[in-house]
């Protein structure tokens, strides 16, 4: 009796610790239900306002997904960007007694919906998620002109570069817990390479 209900636990906890490492293994990526937020600081980028810049703000990005449905072999993800960057330029002007500093400012914020297609049968590792998808986005871009221009003289006129775009991305994330971990996509948000954290909600 006594090693029969040994076994039994034994039975019990070897389930309970299958089971846990079942449910940590299939969340470990990303699952249908899955709530990630994602924040992000990027580097490069393809700015069509201006030539060059004196100072520019880090990049920032915030990522939103939801796992929706399976799809093929992966499960499809949606959610949404919103991407924050500002440059300014500060310029000497002279033309003979004509003396002053240009300054002026662009600011840019992306607003994306977001569409990802996560794929992991390709690799072992649990902790890995990998995946791929496209974004349709808003480009807003604003201009300022902090010139104290000379008297008379006429402030700068900046034609706006706001627009919608269509654009692709390529991604992965490293969960060090369920919870946290670390994530880096290449594409086109405010930044061609975006590295951050991810927090499972």
């Amino acid at each position: 009796m006594i090693t029969m209900t040994r076994t039994v636990r034994y039975f019990a906890l070897l389930s309970a610790f299958g089971a846990t490492a079942l449910f940590q293994t299939a969340t470990a990526q990303f699952e249908v239900g899955d709530k990630v937020l994602g924040l992000s600081v990027g580097i490069g980028g393809n700015y069509s306002a201006g030539s060059a810049y004196s100072s520019q703000t880090p990049a920032l990005g915030l990522t939103y997904e939801q796992g929706v449905s399976d799809l093929g072999p992966g499960v499809l993800g949606i959610g949404g960007y919103v991407g924050y960057k500002s440059l300014s330029a500060q310029t000497d002007y002279v033309f003979g007694a004509t003396r002053y500093s240009y300054d002026w400012t662009w600011n840019y914020l992306i607003l994306g919906v977001r569409g990802a297609w996560h794929y992991n049968d390709w690799h072992s590792n649990d902790k890995l998620d990998t995946y791929g998808g496209v974004m349709l986005s808003y480009n807003s871009v604003t201009f300022k002109d902090n010139t104290n221009y000379p008297a008379n003289y006429p402030k700068y006129t900046y034609s706006s570069a706001s627009g919608v775009g269509f654009t692709g991305f390529l991604g992965a994330r490293y969960w060090f817990s369920e919870q946290f971990g670390a994530q880096a996509e290449l594409g086109y948000g405010i930044a061609v390479l975006n590295l951050g954290v991810s927090y499972r909600l």
